[in-house]
């Protein structure tokens, strides 16, 4: 009788712990923001692309906290990029540390008279609205909320397009000889770059657009470097994926121009319907990214025809 009794209790527990896994999945499932394919068998899964395996989110936050530089790359209108964001630095922040949170949505000279640190969210929210109402900052929230809720250091880390377009226009066009001794970059470095431009534009970026997106993208990804490193680690970048790639951006900046090593780079993928497979993500270089994290995507629409006649209208319309 007794052992009947142990018998059923076993299974009940099972029974509830099986239960209580079920509806925890069924609620993660039902948190997320982005709309579309969340039903994705990819949707939730970490990638670490040097060990060439899956990570679960706990030996990610794990591994977070051994490192100066954690670069967050994102795609801007994604809500639930930003969320994990947010959770990543709560985690690095209940854990001993106190990150400096550096934002590519701000930019370093118009920034610099506003506080270091925020005690009220609203006035952030503000603050950030005002500085440039082109970011959609009400999807940024959780990032700011997290930033005042741990007491934690907010820098600008970015170029304002104001004082870029100054910058070209004194420097001109750079030859790409200049542009390898300025900014540590290599041939085949160049190359890659103007391909990731050209394909993010859907084949249709001239000769003088891509020369400019070049030259913009590796002055942008410097001054984002220099206000990395300008801050007592750990530090936390907040970008698009683009800043991040370890090949030509800020993380190249850091190994080549500041020697800085201690970094982890991890991009918050959105995923495709037809793209099932790690390997279709990843591309002919594995290692563009550190950590791959695979969210619902925004969109459900291809951006090529979604946006074909503005990108048509690079064939004709120079640089601007």
């Amino acid at each position: 009788m007794k052992n009947l009794l142990i018998k059923h209790f076993a299974i009940s527990v099972i029974f509830f712990l099986y239960s209580t896994a079920e509806i925890l999945s069924v609620c993660l499932a039902e948190n997320w923001k982005a709309p579309y394919f969340q039903d994705h068998h990819l949707v939730g899964k970490i990638w670490d692309t040097h060990k060439n395996s899956w990570l679960t989110e706990k030996q990610l936050f794990t591994e977070l906290l051994e490192y100066d530089y954690i670069l967050l790359g994102e795609a801007h209108t994604n809500p639930d990029h930003h969320i994990l964001q947010a959770r990543i630095i709560d985690h690095i922040s209940t854990n001993g540390e106190k990150p400096v949170v550096v934002m590519e949505m701000l930019a370093s000279k118009q920034w610099q008279q506003q506080p270091r640190v925020w005690e009220e969210l609203e006035k952030l929210k503000i603050e950030t609205k005002a500085h440039n109402d082109k970011w959609p900052w009400g999807l940024y929230a959780p990032i700011l909320q997290s930033i005042v809720q741990h007491q934690l250091e907010l820098a600008a880390g970015n170029i304002s397009r104001s004082d870029l377009h100054a910058w070209s226009q004194h420097r001109g066009t750079l030859t790409e000889d200049k542009l390898k001794k300025e900014f540590y970059i290599n041939d085949e470095q160049i190359l890659q770059l103007k391909k990731d431009i050209i394909d993010s534009h859907c084949g249709h970026a001239n000769l003088g657009f891509v020369q400019f997106m070049v030259q913009s993208q590796l002055k942008r990804d410097e001054v984002l470097t220099t206000n990395l490193v300008s801050n007592t680690s750990p530090v936390v970048l907040i970008a698009g994926s683009g800043h991040i790639k370890n090949n030509y951006a800020v993380p190249m900046q850091l190994r080549k121009q500041f020697l800085k090593f201690s970094y982890l780079t991890i991009s918050f993928k959105p995923v495709v319907p037809n793209l099932v497979n790690v390997e279709n993500y990843i591309g002919e270089n594995s290692s563009v990214f550190d950590i791959l994290y695979f969210t619902p995507s925004q969109t459900n629409q291809d951006p090529c025809i979604r946006f074909r006649k503005q990108l048509e209208k690079l064939h004709k319309g120079g640089t601007n």
